[in-house]
């Protein structure tokens, strides 16, 4: 009896853990259409980092890779938008992250909640609006945008998106927000989901993007620069152009030793083996 006991067992299908990292795309930068303010940032995609999950060989687990955000047209000739969400899906597993909030535009909006906020629009007429919220366990809310007096000028600048790692940063002095940084998964020296900067009047300075590719904002009449494809992170924000499109996520799943399962862009390092999703979806198969 034992014997068969054994057989059965040696069919059975094996289980074995895995880490992995869920990260969706990142929110358009905004843009006011007047030369002295300032859109805000766009807010980093959601970023979700689970360990010690359980797989079974032979099962298909469905990966989504979420899309950057579109920044909003100069003049109001279209509208910005938020990133869109990464998950990884089968049985026992169900992530999912939150796509970016797009930062604010025009006079009155504020940042969009999303997995990190978008970045509130400055005005130069007292207005001040808000950055929009993160999602719990996934990014923190965009900085606030404001105008400033100096230099007998008052210029509105836009509020930095949130990251995965801090909120997005309010003006301060002659510059507009920074986006907030993003984290590094595993401590490995990556990072994902940075938020974009926000944008300065023709006399003030753009707000840097968060580590983790977020883009920076722009000054003046320059264009913002997009966040970076397959991190995660908002798109900078401008004050008289086409604000910048967020970045693309991404979806990583990694287990220790010798490749065991299929799909996506395959790698080893440190002992580990790495399975990548940089495309809209795929399946990694335990």
């Amino acid at each position: 009896m034992s014997g068969i006991l054994q057989a059965l067992a040696a069919l059975a299908p094996s289980t074995y853990t895995i880490d992995y990292l869920v990260v969706a795309g990142g929110g358009g930068g905004g843009t006011t259409g007047g030369t002295y303010t300032g859109g805000g940032g766009g807010g980093a995609g959601g970023y979700r980092a689970i360990t010690g999950a359980s797989v079974t060989s032979g099962v298909g687990y469905t990966a989504t890779v979420g899309g950057g955000g579109v920044g909003q047209p100069n003049f109001g000739g279209g509208s910005s938008s938020n990133g869109t969400a990464s998950s990884l899906i089968g049985t026992g597993i169900s992530t999912t992250s939150t796509g970016g909030g797009k930062g604010g535009v025009t006079i009155i909006a504020a940042g969009a909640s999303g997995g990190s906020g978008g970045g509130g629009a400055g005005w130069y007429d007292g207005i001040q609006t808000n950055g929009g919220a993160g999602t719990s366990g996934q990014g923190y809310g965009g900085g606030r945008g404001y105008p400033i007096v100096c230099c007998c000028s008052t210029e509105g600048t836009g509020g930095g998106g949130g990251g995965a790692g801090a909120v997005g940063g309010a003006p301060s002095g002659l510059y507009a927000g920074n986006g907030g940084n993003g984290s590094n998964w595993q401590s490995l020296g990556t990072y994902y989901a940075g938020g974009g900067g926000g944008a300065g009047g023709f006399y003030r300075y753009a707000g840097s993007g968060g580590t983790g590719g977020g883009g920076a904002g722009s000054r003046g009449s320059g264009g913002g620069t997009a966040g970076t494809v397959n991190t995660g992170g908002g798109g900078g924000g401008v004050a008289f152009d086409t604000a910048a499109a967020g970045g693309s996520g991404i979806v990583i799943i990694r287990y220790a030793g010798a490749q065991r399962g299929t799909g996506g862009t395959v790698t080893s390092a440190g002992g580990y083996t790495y399975h990548t999703f940089t495309a809209s979806s795929g399946t990694f198969t335990a």
